[in-house]
């Protein structure tokens, strides 16, 4: 099973962001931020079926919003209050690769939004919302935090308390681990936001948050850097690979 996350910036000018994932890197999940509907990167007779593998939702008057796919199966709208199209649930059956992992699973896309306050703070009450509605089941949260998301002592960009406490809340009240973090153990997060201050410092916003019980099933986590990404977001994707 291959995932992947990826603000693909204001809808996506090129239109190539969804294609190139599911086509070069093989993902068979994928989680964007920032993105137009399947219809608008996906061709109708090569994806006949983007259409009922697809969920995706309108972030207020923006244009583009978040979106989830999945290559099989079939997806149901989950609704987060309060976050619509910022954040985008659906959930996932019969996707071939699922075989193995859980007969039914939650995903989430997530982008979090200033709305004149704090991002932790977004970051807290959307997490809320997600834990209402997913209650026990098997949940994959993913996406554009705007906080930092994985945590290295050597770090020149000093993590939070905020944002510690995020960390150790998907940690212990979802259950969930960082798919980058398990994989790349000590060592500094790699950028993937390439954010308007020192550039020279990496600031690690997005993640991918998978159950704690797929550990051993991690294969590898990446994220995937060079000019021709730099051209195509201000953000760079995440790609997890579980056997």
């Amino acid at each position: 099973m291959r995932q992947a996350i990826y603000n693909i910036l204001k809808g996506g000018s090129q239109r190539v962001h969804w294609v190139k994932m599911i086509e070069d890197h093989s993902v068979d999940l994928l989680l964007v931020q920032e993105s137009y509907p399947h219809d608008k990167h996906l061709h109708p007779l090569k994806y006949s079926d983007a259409r009922s593998q697809s969920v995706s939702e309108m972030a207020e008057k923006n244009g583009w919003g978040s979106a989830v796919y999945s290559t099989s199966g079939s997806l149901k709208p989950i609704g987060v209050s309060g976050f619509a199209g910022w954040v985008v649930g659906a959930k996932i059956k019969g996707a071939f690769w699922q075989a193995g992992f859980c007969n039914s699973l939650l995903a989430f896309s997530v982008h979090a939004a200033s709305k004149g306050e704090a991002y932790w703070k977004q970051v807290n009450k959307l997490l809320d919302e997600i834990r209402r509605v997913a209650g026990r089941s098997d949940t994959i949260i993913g996406g554009d935090f705007n906080v930092a998301v994985s945590n290295w002592c050597g770090s020149d960009r000093p993590v939070s308390k905020q944002e510690l406490a995020i960390q150790a809340r998907l940690a212990d009240e979802f259950g969930l681990l960082n798919c980058w973090q398990e994989a790349n153990p000590n060592q500094p997060p790699h950028q993937t936001l390439r954010w308007t201050g020192d550039r020279t410092i990496p600031y690690h916003c997005d993640g991918l948050f998978v159950p704690k019980a797929w550990k051993d099933r991690l294969v590898s986590c990446a994220v995937l850097a060079g000019e021709e990404w730099n051209r195509l977001s201000d953000h760079n994707p995440v790609v997890a690979c579980l056997s």
